[in-house]
């Protein structure tokens, strides 16, 4: 009757009854209980952490989008001040360019009424002295036409 499974049945009730009596049962629950809490608590701090996480880089996604629309924009508004300077100074160089052709085209008629000036007295003074040679010698009507032939053709080649 008391074979060793005897034995082996009395030690693990003893056993039993021990947990029992010990009340580990409820002990080793109370501690699966607070680990199961540690845990749930953990994972809700971790979600809380993913969450903040993602809202920061969502903030960070918007600066850089906010940054790169900065810079875009910086970078059209160096583009228009360029086109504006570059135009700036087309108009400026434009308006020289059209004060300087006035300002020769204002020399050349100046030069060219100071040439017809001295071409009229060039030619005034041919006849002067073609006519006092007239009046000295006594020409003819003959002499005389060459002598005005010969002075408009010396007067044609100083023009020239």
């Amino acid at each position: 009757m008391f074979d060793e499974s005897f034995f082996v049945a009395a030690a693990f009730f003893t056993v039993i009854g021990a947990f029992i009596y010990l009340k580990l049962p409820s002990k080793l629950m109370q501690s699966l209980d607070e680990k199961s809490a540690q845990i749930a608590k953990e994972l809700d701090d971790a979600k809380a952490l993913r969450a903040e996480a993602e809202k920061v880089l969502a903030d960070y996604e918007e600066q850089r989008k906010q940054a790169e629309a900065q810079a875009e924009q910086m970078i059209a508004d160096a583009k228009a001040s360029a086109e504006r300077t570059a135009a700036e100074a087309r108009a400026a160089m434009q308006a020289a360019m059209e004060r300087r052709t006035k300002q020769a085209e204002e020399k050349i008629a100046r030069a060219q009424e100071n040439l017809e000036k001295e071409v009229r007295a060039a030619i005034t003074s041919l006849a002067v002295d073609a006519a006092a040679h007239l009046v000295a010698t006594g020409m003819t009507d003959e002499m005389a036409q060459k002598l005005v032939d010969g002075n408009i053709a010396e007067l044609g080649e100083r023009l020239n």
